[in-house]
């Protein structure tokens, strides 16, 4: 099964974010987007993993969190991969407001837990993004206008969870398979 590790959007800012691109004026023939009960914060994609090699790499992730409070974080800002002028990917952005960068840390710290379980190395930067839409025919594809999204407001992130990622013929399905509280005391 296909997993990853994520921070979920609460309702509220999920909300804003489906208004955001909807606003963004991306023609739904050339974009698929990803469903607003879906949108997340990617941390670390993990890929194709047993059933059983995944429950039993929970005690792993949930060490990987130990020491990372709750996340104070704010949406807002858009772009698009590789940039706005060839889109292939439009997101928005997401601002650690830690002033030590728990965000990225908490990123590193499930990074480094991957690899010492086998997993191959993340190629890419952690880059704090929430994926609204993937183009669905590469080409000819208007330019984005994502200088037009402003601030969509603030959450507290107080949990990290592991996803399994369910393809349909509508685009893929996220499924909660376990979820790991920030700011959690001990181990397992």
């Amino acid at each position: 099964m296909r997993t990853f590790l994520a921070i979920p959007l609460p309702e509220a800012r999920r909300r804003a974010a489906a208004e955001a691109g909807r606003g963004l004026g991306l023609e739904p023939r050339d974009w698929r987007f990803v469903p607003e009960d879906g949108l997340h914060l990617t941390l670390r994609f993990l890929g194709e993993v047993e059933p059983a090699r995944s429950k039993a790499m929970e005690p792993t992730w949930r060490r990987a969190v130990l020491g990372i409070g709750p996340l104070p974080l704010r949406l807002g800002g858009a772009g698009a991969f590789p940039d706005a002028r060839r889109p292939r990917v439009v997101w928005l952005g997401l601002t650690d407001g830690t002033a030590g960068g728990a965000l990225e840390r908490l990123a590193e710290s499930l990074e480094g837990a991957a690899r010492a379980a086998g997993f191959p190395p993340e190629p890419r930067p952690f880059f704090p993004h929430v994926t609204l839409a993937r183009v669905r025919r590469p080409g000819r594809i208007a330019p984005c206008s994502c200088e037009a999204v402003g601030e969509l407001g603030a959450f507290v992130a107080d949990r990290v969870v592991l996803f399994r990622s369910e393809l349909a013929r509508g685009g893929a399905r996220y499924v909660e398979e376990a979820s790991f509280p920030l700011g959690a005391e001990g181990s397992p």
